[in-house]
């Protein structure tokens, strides 16, 4: 009688040649793309810019104070340090982050090895889920840390610390994890207690649990050392639709590519996972897969909106639920429906790749063409950055139209107003008071008045005006044509293309100096 596994060699081979595709296949969006369409790429990148160049006495230390500490959020920052002893900082940030995806998949593909003894169908129906909402918003410190947390999961459900080696190793993989972002330790520390919660049978079962969990919480004491020296308040929740966005936080989980094929996706995962449980063989469900997958969808919706300065705390965790629910399904009894599913599922994933490559692609083209706006702005100098919003609808495509003016820090050497500001996870902060009071991320945004549609044209002159008093130099404004637009006095149209419009001083460039603002 034949294995339900994979009958003959020469099959095996073929399947693990196709997993290896696949993998390989989710590093194209970001090798293939210049500029890739992660919403807050451009300011990771303009992070590490200054952050590597900090100290050389260039016109950025002017700008940018940077201060190294172990903080539980450097995930990408330090490979990208090591690449840039030989590349710049898009292209090594570009590299960096490419392995995020790769990493992701191979995870999926390790848990269900562990889970089930093989690669199942149900991992071919989560692997379309490494492009989830949260990595479309460019969270690649956290998206990393996820990555490497359900890596350690596959590690601790094959083989748990049941020695003191054992007990190291998981406590270093548990420091990497939380270096790399605090999230993705959060979701390893949930996720094996949930799958220890399933073994425990009584007194003895708990004793045991919490040794084999001790070594994961070494972590704390680091993050008691950085939040301990840290201000600011530890969470918050929206105060705006807030049972509207928890049941967003599932149903738009694949939200930033496209809307119809994101949730014609999402629906399409969600008919073949039932097929796959109606199809499943045995117990229908790995038991502590599941309730890894049920613990982190229950913290998902409990979690405030924002924690230790980190937005969109609760939204970043839907997708790790949704995926192990999904790896918990065992194969389907018959191999023949075992074989749909798979396909359909690796079907959907090179979709997704596919799709997102090129819809990334067509949009680089435009974003370096307007970029080229850059080349007007003086090197050393102070360039503010508008967007002028008219619509009220929440935007559902995700780029990072918002953030591209980061990129002025790394082509020209110059301050902008768009850089991210989270008290206490900031190795990188704005040395004029002034500005870091100010002028940073969402300093930019002059949105739309609603429900009429319309910019906000007061609005948009007083942020203009206020930024002339501020020393900018040049100021690019996005989303309105240049007749638009109130001049100050001493400033011109440099340039202007489409709703991208440059102004600038008529006078010549004086340095700024800290502390004026």
């Amino acid at each position: 009688m034949q294995s339900r596994r994979f009958p003959v060699p020469a099959e095996r081979m073929r399947v693990w040649a196709i997993l290896a595709l696949l993998i390989t296949l989710a590093f194209l969006p970001v090798l293939l793309n210049p500029i890739p369409g992660l919403a807050d790429l451009p300011n990771h990148i303009a992070r590490h810019h200054v952050m590597f160049h900090h100290g050389s006495g260039g016109m950025l230390d002017h700008y940018f104070d940077v201060q190294w500490r172990w903080i539980g959020n450097l995930g990408v920052d330090l490979p990208v340090m090591l690449l840039m002893q030989w590349l710049d900082a898009e292209t090594a940030t570009r590299a960096a982050v490419s392995f995020i995806a790769p990493l992701t998949a191979a995870a999926i593909l390790l848990l269900s090895r562990v889970a089930h003894g093989r690669i199942s169908a149900s991992a071919m129906l989560a692997l379309p889920l490494v492009f989830h909402q949260a990595y479309m918003y460019g969270f690649v410190n956290y998206c990393l840390s996820v990555a490497l947390a359900l890596l350690v999961f596959a590690a601790y459900l094959a083989r748990p610390p049941e020695t003191v080696r054992g007990a190291l190793l998981f406590a270093l993989a548990a420091l990497l994890v939380w270096t790399a972002h605090l999230g993705g330790w959060t979701v390893l520390l949930v996720v094996a207690g949930c799958a220890e919660l399933v073994r425990v049978r009584g007194l003895r079962d708990i004793a045991a649990s919490a040794r084999r969990l001790l070594p994961l919480a070494l972590p704390l004491v680091p993050l008691l050392m950085w939040r301990g020296a840290s201000g600011g308040p530890v969470f918050s929740y929206s105060d705006q639709h807030l049972l509207w966005g928890k049941f967003m936080s599932f149903a738009a989980v694949l939200k930033g590519w496209s809307r119809y094929p994101d949730l014609a996706m999402t629906g399409a995962i969600g008919v073949l996972a039932l097929l796959a449980f109606a199809w499943a063989g045995g117990r229908r469900a790995d038991a502590r897969l599941l309730a890894a997958g049920l613990g982190i969808s229950f913290l998902s919706v409990i979690m405030p909106t924002k924690v230790l300065g980190s937005w969109g705390a609760d939204f970043r965790l839907a997708p790790v639920g949704v995926i192990l629910v999904l790896l918990s399904i065992t194969p389907a009894a018959q191999p023949r429906r075992e074989r749909l599913l798979f396909a359909a599922g690796a079907l959907l994933f090179a979709v997704r790749v596919v799709g997102i490559s090129a819809s990334w692609h067509r949009a680089g083209t435009v974003l370096e063409q307007r970029l080229r706006i850059l080349d007007d702005v003086p090197r050393g100098s102070r360039m503010g950055f508008i967007a002028v919003h008219s619509d009220c609808r929440t935007p559902w495509v995700l780029n990072p139209d918002r953030k591209l003016p980061g990129l002025v820090i790394p082509r020209r050497d110059a301050f902008t107003n768009t850089m991210f500001k989270v008290d206490g996870s900031d190795l990188m902060t704005i040395r004029d008071p002034g500005d870091r009071a100010r002028w940073f991320d969402l300093s930019e945004d002059v949105e739309a008045v609603c429900p009429a549609g319309k910019v906000d044209q007061a609005a948009l002159a007083e942020r203009v005006r206020d930024m002339a008093n501020d020393d900018f130099q040049t100021i690019w404004i996005w989303g309105v044509a240049a007749d638009r637009i109130g001049l100050p006095p001493g400033y011109r149209v440099m340039e202007a293309k489409g709703n991208d419009v440059l102004i600038g001083r008529s006078t010549q460039h004086r340095p700024h100096q800290p502390g004026r603002s």
